[in-house]
């Protein structure tokens, strides 16, 4: 069953710079894209992906993860829209394409994800907003089982350092 997400707002942006390689991160990883993900291949047309949609998977389980064990109301805000997600956007960092929104359509239809669509009043309204996730109870069992933690989550390397 998927919840109600009832503050949208108690949100922040999709880190794209989550990684982990814990065996347990794979197993879990592993299980989900074993279930739901028939043919993990890419769409043959387009350029080639620069990371796997399986790894981009766990970029989005990791975050997930990590948000949850913030705060379980927590949203994630990530667009659906194929267009930010072009190559020198922020969700293109490490290579985060929009092959990450049939991922997370997947998950949501699965019942993993708790999901509100994005909203748009006019340009520069304050109550545009791009979709919020956030784990469902369902990925949070899956969370509650895991035999990683919040310390065996890191960043990714080659992650851009702002150095002030």
């Amino acid at each position: 069953m998927v919840d109600e997400i009832l503050d949208p707002w108690n949100s922040r942006p999709l880190d794209v710079h989550r990684w982990s390689d814990h065996p347990e991160v794979k197993v879990l990883v592993d299980g989900l894209w074993k279930k739901h993900f028939k043919d993990g291949k890419p769409n043959a047309r387009g350029p080639k992906q620069k990371t796997s949609s399986k790894d981009q998977l766990r970029v989005l389980i990791l975050d997930l993860y990590v948000a949850w064990k913030d705060d379980p109301d927590l949203c994630i805000g990530v667009s659906l829209s194929s267009n930010a997600w072009q190559a020198g956007s922020r969700y293109n960092a490490l290579h985060i394409s929009k092959k990450i929104i049939p991922v997370i359509d997947t998950l949501h239809d699965a019942g993993y994800l708790d999901k509100e669509g994005h909203q748009f009043w006019k340009t520069g309204h304050k109550l545009n907003r791009t979709t919020r996730i956030r784990a469902s109870e369902k990925l949070q069992k899956l969370f509650r089982k895991a035999k990683f933690d919040y310390e065996d989550i890191g960043r990714a390397h080659g992650e851009e350092v702002i150095v002030c």
